[in-house]
């Protein structure tokens, strides 16, 4: 056994001595330097700004977003209103061009019917001018031929053939 004592003396400090090379070299790169509990207070504090300044600019994007949002909104509605204002005119001017229209028709017709009625009388005045001179001829013509007429009665009409 005595062996096997020369072994252990040898083999155990140099086992102990590897672990702990290797305990030691884990520890130091698991370390970081700033999240150590040895932290400097100005690298603390510095942390704590870039924290604050990083919620600030969260905070601010919020808000212009949903500053954009209402704008955007607004201009929307003011787009529509003044759709419908443009639409209203519109509106009015076809309004108003289709009473223009229609006065312009009704005085058109009125006119039409104005000169249909003076071209009516016209036509009966021309027939009545052609009616009494036939007549104004035959009324000489008969007096000179037959006085048997009475002075009571009408007078007698004679029917002129057509000579068109």
């Amino acid at each position: 056994m005595t062996g096997r004592a020369a072994l252990r003396r040898l083999l155990v400090p140099a086992v102990l001595s590897t672990l702990t090379v290797v305990l030691l070299s884990g520890c130091s790169a698991g370390s970081g330097g700033t999240s150590s509990p040895k932290a400097s207070p100005e690298a603390i504090e510095r942390n704590e700004r870039n924290e604050d300044a990083a919620a600030l600019k969260n905070e601010e994007s919020a808000e212009t977003a949903k500053e954009r949002e209402l704008l955007s909104v607004l201009e929307a509605k003011k787009r529509e209103e003044a759709a419908e204002a443009a639409a209203k005119k519109t509106e009015q001017r076809a309004a108003a061009k289709a009473r223009k229209r229609e006065k312009a028709a009704e005085q058109s017709a009125k006119h039409k019917e104005e000169a249909a009625e003076q071209a009516a009388k016209k036509r009966e005045q021309e027939a009545a001018a052609k009616s009494k001179k036939p007549a104004a001829k035959t009324k000489k013509a008969p007096a000179a031929k037959a006085p048997a007429e009475s002075v009571g009665a009408p007078p007698a009409v004679t029917e002129q053939g057509s000579s068109n």
